[in-house]
């Protein structure tokens, strides 16, 4: 299995932000999603950070409902 950087992805976005024969094919608006290849579900997530670590997490309602039943 192939692991992705942080800065692999921000190549891969670079390349896509500044191809000019990108311009128009990629919805930079869209939100990102995580893919499950095992089942296809797919969700939304977000950023975070994680013990100084830059997460996209998946969920996070779960850690805000825990927060605010403390």
């Amino acid at each position: 299995m192939n692991y992705i950087t942080w800065l692999d992805l921000y190549k891969f976005l670079h390349d896509q932000a500044n191809n000019s024969k990108n311009i128009g094919n990629f919805d930079w608006n869209s939100p990102v999603i995580v893919h499950d290849a095992e089942n296809g579900d797919e969700y939304n997530c977000d950023t975070y950070f994680f013990d100084n670590k830059l997460t996209l997490a998946i969920n996070m309602e779960t850690v805000f409902l825990e927060k605010g039943q403390s």
